[in-house]
Formats: C-alpha cells, sequence, structure tokens
C-alpha cells in the first residue's frame, strides 16, 4: 500500500530544546510532558537531580529516559525535506552561533540567515540579541506578540490570558514607538553634545587669543617699565654726578683759597719775627722805620674774589626731579586699580624675554671699576659641613673638585647627598657679591639657597634655591624646576649679587673687559641665603673655585 505524504511547517521553537536552546539531538521525554536533549537533561541533573528545566517539576525519583523515536523521526523528515531553508537546520543558527533571535518568531538566526529572514513581512518581526537568561515564554510554541505594562512582561499569545484585567499593548508597536523616542532623545543629545564642545572650543580659542593679547602687551609693558628703569637709573646718576661736580668744585676752590691764605699767613709771620727783632735789638732801626705804617702790609693789600657755592644748579636740579616724581606718581591708574602684593610678583624676571623664550640680557656693564660691583665683594670659602662626599676641598677652601672616590668627612646632617655645597657665610642682609671661576669645569650650577633647602634639595629644582648653570653646552637659569634658556656664550666667570634690601639675586658672567646681566630673580625668602655650587657629571678632576675680590669699601 502506498503511503501518503503530509507537508508539516513546524517552527524552529517547537522542536527546541529548553536548556542549549538548539534543536533536539536525541530528544526524551520527561514523566511532565516537556522534552529536552538526552544529554542536556543528564547535565541539567547533575546541578538539580531529579528537576524539570521548564517547568521545574520535581520527581521522587529518577526517571527511566529514552530516545522519542517519533520525535527523533520527525526531525529527520523534516531536515530531508528542509521545508523553511537551510538556518532551520543549520547548527549556527540552533547552537551558540546564533547572533539574533526574532522575538515574534521565537526562531534563533546566525549571522549568514539573519540576512535571509523574511523582508516582505519585516513589520512583524523583531530582531534582538539572544539571551541565556529565562523568561516566562521562551519555551512555548508561539513568540512574543504582546507587552503587559502593569507587569512589566513581554507575553505570547498563551500567557496573554493571563492578565485579563492588565493593559495590554503590541510588542512591536511599542517597542518601536519607544525606540523611536530614544533615538531622537540620543539625537537631541549628541546635538547638545556637540553644540557643548564647539562652545568649549570657543572657549578655548578665545583663552589662547587673550594669552597671546596678554602676552604682547606684558611685553610691552616690560620693555615701558625697563626703559623707564633705564631712563630714571640715568636721571639719578647724572643728577648725583651734579651734586658730585659741585661738591668737587667747591673742594678745589677751598683749597687754593686755603693754600692762598696759608702762604700769606707764613710771611705776615715771618715779618712779625723780623719786627719783634727790631724792637728788642736794634733801636736805631727803630727810629730809622718810623714810617713803617705806610708800607706795602699785608693789612693794605687788594682781596682775592672767594668762590661763591651756586646753589642754584643744585636747587634747579631738586626742582626738576620733584617735579618729575609728582608727575610719575600721581598717575590715575594707581588709584583706579588695586595693586597686589609684592609678593605675587616675586619670581618674575626683570629682564627680557624673546619671542622665542630664550632670554636675553638687558644691560652690558662696562669694565669693572670700583663704582660697580666690588664695592659689595664678600669673602667666601666652601662649608666642610655640606660638601658631598664626591667632592674634595682645598686647604685654604675655596676650591672643589670632583675625585675618583669618596672623601671621608666627619659626620654631619647637612651634608648633601648629590655634588653640591655651600658656601659660607650666609646672609640675610646688606648687599653681597662673589665671583667663581668656571674654567676647570665643563658642567657646573652655580647659585644661592635658603637654609631649608635640606640636604636632599638640588640647586634650582625647587623654591629655595635659584642657580645659573652651565650643561650641554646650553646656558640656562633655574628656579622652582623651570629653566629659562639664556642665549650667551659659555661664561668664563659667573658673578653673584645679593641684595637682601631689594630682594633681588643677579647672576652676571664676568671676563676682564665687561660684565653681562644674565638673568635677575625677585625673591622672597626671610631665611639666612647661602651662595652655593653644583659639580656636574662627576668626572674627575672638574673643578670650581672662589675668586679673591678686594672691596673697594664705597
Amino acid at each position: 500500500m502506498e503511503e501518503s505524504a503530509v507537508s508539516v511547517r513546524v517552527s524552529v521553537g517547537e522542536v527546541q530544546c529548553t536548556v542549549c536552546m538548539g534543536v533536539f539531538r536525541v530528544p526524551c521525554t520527561l514523566p511532565c510532558g516537556h522534552t529536552c536533549c538526552l544529554s542536556c537533561i543528564e547535565r541539567w541533573w547533575g546541578t538539580k537531580p531529579n528537576n524539570c528545566p521548564l517547568c521545574q517539576t520535581t520527581f521522587p525519583s529518577p526517571p527511566q529516559l529514552s530516545k522519542n523515536i517519533v520525535l527523533s523521526g520527525l526531525l529527520e523528515a523534516l531536515q530531508a525535506q528542509d521545508p523553511r531553508g537551510p538556518h532551520d537546520t543549520c547548527p549556527q543558527c540552533t547552537g551558540p552561533g546564533a547572533t539574533a533571535l526574532c522575538l515574534p518568531c521565537m526562531v534563533p538566526l546566525c549571522g549568514e540567515h539573519r540576512i535571509l529572514h523574511p523582508a516582505s513581512s519585516s513589520q512583524r518581526h523583531l530582531l534582538v540579541t539572544p539571551s541565556t537568561a529565562p523568561w516566562a515564554c521562551r519555551g512555548h510554541p508561539r513568540g512574543l506578540q504582546y507587552f503587559c505594562v502593569e507587569h512589566g512582561a513581554a507575553l505570547c499569545p498563551e500567557c496573554e490570558l493571563q492578565h485579563p484585567a492588565c493593559r495590554r499593548e503590541s510588542l512591536l508597536e511599542r517597542y518601536r514607538r519607544n525606540r523611536e523616542r530614544l533615538e531622537k532623545r540620543i539625537s537631541d543629545l549628541e546635538e547638545k553634545i556637540g553644540s557643548k564642545e564647539a562652545m568649549i572650543t570657543n572657549q578655548k580659542d578665545g583663552y589662547r587669543e587673550a594669552q597671546i593679547l596678554i602676552c604682547d602687551i606684558k611685553d610691552s609693558l616690560t620693555r615701558d617699565f625697563r626703559e623707564m628703569r633705564d631712563y630714571l637709573e640715568k636721571q639719578e646718576r647724572a643728577s648725583f654726578w651734579r651734586m658730585q661736580e659741585e661738591k668737587d668744585a667747591a673742594q678745589r676752590a677751598t683749597s687754593q683759597e686755603v693754600q692762598i691764605f696759608m702762604a700769606e699767613i707764613d710771611r705776615m709771620r715771618k715779618e712779625k719775627a723780623e719786627l719783634q727783632e727790631c724792637i728788642e735789638n736794634d733801636w736805631m732801626g727803630v727810629l730809622k722805620h718810623s714810617g713803617w705804617e705806610g708800607s706795602g702790609t699785608p693789612s693794605s693789600s687788594s682781596p682775592k674774589k672767594r668762590y661763591a657755592f651756586d646753589e642754584n644748579r643744585l636747587v634747579d636740579t631738586t626742582d626738576a626731579i620733584s617735579r618729575m616724581k609728582k608727575s610719575l606718581m600721581s598717575h590715575p591708574l594707581l588709584e583706579q586699580v588695586p595693586c597686589p602684593p609684592k609678593q605675587v610678583f616675586e619670581e618674575s624676571p626683570i629682564s627680557q624675554t624673546s619671542p622665542g623664550g630664550v632670554q636675553t640680557p638687558i644691560t652690558e656693564l662696562p669694565e669693572k671699576s670700583p663704582n660697580n660691583l666690588l664695592q659689595w665683594a664678600t669673602r667666601l670659602s666652601f662649608d666642610p659641613q655640606t660638601v658631598n662626599s664626591r667632592l674634595a676641598l682645598s686647604e685654604d677652601l675655596k676650591t672643589v673638585k670632583v675625585t675618583t672616590k669618596n672623601v671621608v668627612y666627619e659626620k654631619s646632617d647637612r651634608r648633601f647627598v648629590t655634588s653640591q655645597v655651600l658656601c659660607s657665610p650666609g646672609f640675610s642682609s646688606g648687599c653681597h657679591y662673589w665671583e667663581l671661576s668656571m674654567k676647570d669645569s665643563g658642567g657646573w650650577g652655580v647659585g644661592a639657597a635658603a637654609a631649608g633647602m635640606g640636604r636632599d634639595g638640588k640647586l634650582g629644582r625647587n623654591h629655595l634655591s635659584w642657580c645659573v648653570e652651565w650643561s650641554k653646552d646650553q646656558l640656562s637659569v633655574w628656579h622652582n624646576n623651570q629653566d629659562l634658556p639664556v642665549a650667551l656664550p659659555r661664561p668664563i666667570n659667573v658673578g653673584v649679587l645679593l641684595d637682601c634690601q631689594e630682594k633681588e639675586l643677579k647672576f652676571y658672567s664676568v671676563s676682564e673687559e665687561k660684565q653681562i646681566l644674565i638673568h635677575c630673580y625677585r625673591i622672597q625668602i626671610q631665611s639666612r641665603i647661602f651662595p652655593a655650587v653644583w659639580l656636574y657629571g662627576l668626572k674627575a678632576g672638574n673643578s670650581l673655585t672662589i675668586r679673591d675680590l678686594q672691596s673697594t669699601g664705597m
């Protein structure tokens, strides 16, 4: 008898294992009626014995499992017919390779067959990312169609009957409506984010433009104030020079007049002695010189014109300086804008800096003279209590040299851990100048350090020290771990001027012909300040020497 063929359409969800989410492999049916893969249920019972993965029914004893022959035959027939296409039997779709799940159809799809999902009826499909988390309708034959607003749950047609009093909506319509609202919100957020980012960019651009403008104005102000300082200094020198001229002229005139008067006094004393001798011993001579009063005596000589001190020149100078001071100090800017405390700009350099960041010296002093820096010359010596053990001191404590091995010094809590040494004495008042010779060192730092820098501190690398250094064929100044390159050649000698009253520390490049100002720092340190040096590289033989200077004592 010929068998009749029956065409049956079965979805993947109806022949899908609820444990592995794949098409049944050796299906077996439990006493509760649910079917799983034989290997999956055995693995499931390894964690939850005698329990149904779908309905959670617990069996009193392990049921006897056997292959569902009818279902296995049906699966083989379906695979042979392949009525729905390759994704129904694709091991990637029904296994762990599924990349999408159509909720209305409850069909898992791999990446290849996701493209082949029917597009003609796309309005009834909703592809989501597969999830291993269980939900109430996962094992039901029909997919999700509704959404319960009160319970916030997705429902299939079977479970929808369990929510008769709840407000239900179409799953697809609610999903698409909420998705559109979320996408619009995302679009609004992206627009606002772009607007805020544009505002930030504009703010940064405005700030950079303000920085450039402020830097240009500061450079202009620096030049103007420097020119005014130079002008005032010239006027000061000219005023005192005029005073000195008047003083010298008065001294010369007074000296000349005194010499004339002294010569006349000597002549009159000699004449007085002769007259006394005549009176005592020559009575005839007295008789013969009876007309002595009429002779040319000094009393009858006409007096010379004396030097007159020119007060008008000094008064005119004083009046001019007073008018200059009054004009300068009466400017309304100081009254309209409050002046910040001096500490705000305590580290600002006096010297001019070029646009490229390289500092240029502000002035070049003529050859050394008693009227220049030597009037503040101070005698120094290196301090054995602070010298690093890799440095050796000469007997007169005027030279420090790098050695090949450590030098044994007495224990001191002030001894530097780096190749540095302080000089003594330290200063907290007055004006002091010293020089060091660098001709025997390839890398060095020369400067000053406050008493609180500590043995671990490095010269110029903290707020308590300042230095000028020569390293890697470049001259630079250091303070607070910030360097400023200086466009000058390697100095032969370095001079340091510490003015405690004006709170200034100046560095000079000193040669026999001239002195060039390298840099000037404003300092606001109240503690004692010590001269200091640092020898770089620890190359044996490198040395620095304190120069012997003779103070002019002005």
